[in-house]
């Protein structure tokens, strides 16, 4: 037999503030990284040569980008790679079921939006 743990958090409101921060993070690098992978998926129709879009060519910009910009500063690291990890497997995914190879339109990644409270 199975049995499993239910939890209920109550944070307070600064951690539910972080955790909005956070969440919004996590959407603007799950957007970018996605804008980038279909960016390359589109040169690569036109013909161009360049090197594959996927998880560790984007983590590398993610690490370079947190050097430059104070607010990639905010969030832990692991929490952005994880979501560059959940971008790559959606993009794997649908890959095998559309030519293209990127999500549709609607899609939300799995840990961008953290819930509060529930």
């Amino acid at each position: 037999m199975l049995t499993g743990f239910r939890y209920r958090l109550a944070p307070t409101g600064e951690q539910a503030g972080l955790c909005q921060v956070y969440g919004d993070i996590c959407r603007a690098v799950w957007n970018t990284g996605l804008h980038q992978r279909r960016e390359a998926v589109r040169r690569w129709q036109r013909g161009q040569d360049l090197p594959f879009c996927g998880y560790h060519l984007q983590a590398r910009q993610l690490a370079e980008a947190k050097t430059e910009e104070e607010w990639l500063k905010t969030a832990p690291s692991h929490i952005l790679q994880q979501v560059l990890r959940d971008l790559d497997a959606r993009v794997g995914t649908t890959a095998r079921s559309v030519s293209v190879g990127v999500p549709r339109a609607g899609g939300s990644p799995p840990s961008a939006s953290p819930t509060v409270g529930a």
